[in-house]
């Protein structure tokens, strides 16, 4: 059998692993899907369409019972959602699922593009073999689960900023600047395109995404007003934000100290203090012209600063896990631990400290000053500050050798500096 035969072969195993991995989640979100585990932020889009189309105010509107949820996006993506709302619910939902599913391939072939093009026959075994472990780390399959725009904007965002082929000959920036309209917290990748002085790339960015604001303002002016001065000042429309769900430093100090002024006050320190550490990782990341590490860090940063970041948008992930695994290359005690995040991030462990805080008898008392159910309670916060560190802890001891050009010097994005020696 000639090594060519054998690359084709693996490439027909990579895609039964794929599609093995596949089957039980769409069992669970598309066929069996019971309440609580449809697509719920999907029926939230869909229905942020539907009001476009009948002329109903979109941010007054909520999503039929039990969920009861209303439109948080900023206008852009509820006119975006129009076409959404001209097909079936279930349609919908399973052509969102198949895109997500696409979409999660582009990101894990992407972050390893460099591998998994070698010659050697069997590398795309490891790629179907990748995919499929990643799809069932909790923030991924939360992502199935209820149907989120997250996977979609870690897309735009890893394309542009490592150059993809496909989306070469967009200029950089446009995607971010895309992404930020959608949703608010991509913004970050802007401001991390200030810090390295990458100056094209951050008119471009903002640009794009102040002209799709303008835009969609121009459109329906009453909308963004709504939305701009009302909707983005509601703390309460997003629901409880000590829940678990929400694993972002504010949700954890919630969950420690309550909603008091002292709580808040820990939480912008931290806040200040993460975004100068984490900005500063990236930026080395940077200058070693380490693409993937920088946005790793950025993403990082985001999810922790965020008022509110629940699981499904540590799906981030799917970039800080290869960015850890070639930064610990083949030492055995930087894999342990990156074993360990990786257990963190698959194993429900803050539902678990919540189903302790809802048993019956002294647990459900006694959950709150338990060090233990904490420690679940706040697994993922504590897991996104680890990896954050350990990328800036590995850039800093990585050999020079080992640092991975990306993009590579031919394809530089616009307005990037020399990488530094």
């Amino acid at each position: 059998m000639t090594d060519q035969t054998r690359r084709r072969l693996a490439w027909v195993g990579a895609a039964a692993l794929i599609l093995a991995s596949l089957a039980p989640l769409v069992w669970l979100h598309l066929i069996d899907a019971r309440p609580g585990r449809w697509q719920v932020d999907l029926e939230v889009y869909r229905n942020a369409g539907i009001s476009h189309l009948i002329g109903r105010p979109v941010y007054e509107s909520i999503t039929p019972p039990p969920q009861l949820l209303p439109f948080t996006y900023p206008p852009f993506p509820s006119m975006l959602a129009v076409p959404l709302a001209l097909i079936p619910f279930h349609v919908a939902g399973v052509l969102w699922y198949a895109l997500q599913a696409l979409t999660n391939v582009a990101i894990v072939w992407i972050v390893g593009r460099r591998w998994w093009t070698k010659p050697e026959w069997w590398r795309p075994l490891t790629f179907g073999l990748a995919l499929a472990v990643a799809q069932h780390m909790l923030p991924v399959t939360d992502g199935f689960r209820f149907a989120q725009v997250g996977a979609f904007l870690l897309l735009l965002v890893l394309a542009d900023f490592t150059r993809w082929r496909p989306v070469r000959r967009i200029p950089f920036g446009v995607l971010t600047g895309f992404a930020a309209a959608i949703k608010l917290t991509p913004a970050i990748f802007i401001v991390h395109l200030a810090i390295t002085r990458q100056w094209r790339a951050f008119w471009t960015a903002t640009g794009t995404a102040a002209g799709l604001t303008l835009l969609a303002a121009a459109v329906d002016f009453q909308t963004s007003v709504d939305f701009w001065f009302g909707a983005l000042l509601d703390p309460h429309r997003l629901g409880s934000n000590a829940g678990v769900s929400n694993q972002s430093i504010r949700g954890m100090i919630y969950r420690l100290r309550g909603d008091n002024l002292a709580g808040s006050l820990i939480w912008i320190v931290l806040v200040v203090a993460v975004l100068f550490v984490g900005m500063r990782i990236a930026k080395q990341a940077h200058d070693q012209r380490n693409t993937l590490a920088a946005v790793a860090a950025v993403a990082l940063v985001g999810v922790l600063i965020s008022p509110v970041s629940w699981i499904h948008h540590h799906n981030w992930l799917l970039v800080v896990f290869p960015v850890l695994i070639s930064l610990a290359g083949r030492d055995r005690k930087r894999l342990a631990i990156i074993g360990l995040l990786f257990v963190t991030y698959t194993f429900k462990w803050p539902w678990w400290a919540f189903w302790a805080m809802n048993s019956p008898g002294d647990i459900a008392t006694d959950w709150s000053l338990n060090p233990f159910w904490q420690l679940l309670a706040n697994s993922y916060v504590i897991a996104a500050f680890g990896a954050l560190l350990l990328i800036g802890k590995w850039l800093r001891s990585a050999p020079v050798a080992s640092r991975p050009a990306e993009p590579a010097a031919s394809a530089r994005p616009q307005g990037s500096p020399s990488p530094s020696r």
